[in-house]
């Protein structure tokens, strides 16, 4: 299993990095491409546990919710909410057997919301100054987060973290998670501001060693939860992984959930501290 992760992880970094990089055009539909996917894996899991979600619909709406974020008019999320609520109750009403409909209403509309809304802050933070620094900065903290909450945990975990949603997950692990977040930042930041002039990126503003390590220790905090937020809708649905696409890891859904709310910190903490 860990070799498997360790490949897919020399195939898939590279190209995540690269579109972070490229930025544009390719980064979005990159972007728009992936939250397709994973809430599509969030609705098969509903549908596996029984439930009816309107599927064509709350795939439009991740979309909507993603592309918003090129928007320059304010009234534009609203009313994407709004249409799609109505168009959601409107299709479980004229079903002939109304039996749970206001639960499929809702759960026709939450995964997009819950995927969309946490994958715009990807194109919004991408879009700051410096934003291709901001979104390095958040896979690497989340990426090394991640691989130090597993192998600390794995050596020294002793106290669950959260057994009734993810009794595989220890404090001690996220202790480690949270501290290789930190470590992360504040290396990300010389190091990249070196590579980019040299590779012909362009030019960072320098940022201090404690902005950088409070951005690692937002996105650890947020890679944590995101993760138990997954662990917390596959549970619900008595889901092992979110898919099997990738191998390994499982889901798209599954390898992302950690960088979902982790961006969303990310955009919130650097736009209030610039």
């Amino acid at each position: 299993m860990l070799r498997l992760r360790f490949l897919s992880a020399i195939v898939g970094v590279p190209i995540l990095i690269a579109l972070a990089i490229i930025g544009g055009g390719p980064y979005v539909a990159a972007v728009v491409v992936g939250g397709f996917i994973a809430s599509f894996e969030v609705f098969t899991m509903l549908r596996g546990a029984g439930f009816r979600p309107v599927v064509p619909l709350g795939l439009a709406l991740t979309a909507a919710i993603i592309l918003d974020a090129l928007a320059t008019d304010a009234r534009n999320m609203p009313a994407i909410l709004v249409l799609a609520m109505i168009a959601g109750l409107l299709q479980v009403m004229a079903r002939p057997d109304p039996a749970g409909g206001m639960v499929d209403w809702a759960l026709s509309l939450a995964p997009a919301i819950y995927v969309g809304g946490t994958m715009h802050y990807l194109i919004l933070l991408r879009a700051l100054p410096d934003g291709m620094f901001w979104i390095l900065a958040v896979f690497g903290c989340t990426w090394i987060c991640d691989i130090a909450a597993f192998f600390v945990g794995r050596r020294w975990g002793n106290k669950r973290l959260a057994p009734r949603i993810s009794p595989g997950k220890s404090v001690e692990g996220a202790v480690g998670g949270l501290v290789g977040a930190v470590a992360a930042g504040v290396i990300l930041g010389p190091l990249l501001g070196a590579v980019f002039p040299a590779t012909g990126l362009g030019t960072l503003v320098p940022v201090s060693v404690v902005r950088l390590a409070g951005l690692g220790l937002v996105i650890g905090v947020c890679a944590i939860f995101g993760d138990l937020m997954e662990s917390f809708i596959k549970r619900q649905c008595g889901a092992k992984d979110s898919g099997d696409l990738i191998p390994g890891h499982g889901g798209v859904l599954d390898r992302i959930d950690s960088v979902l709310l982790a961006v969303v910190g990310a955009y919130f903490y650097v736009v209030t501290t610039s």
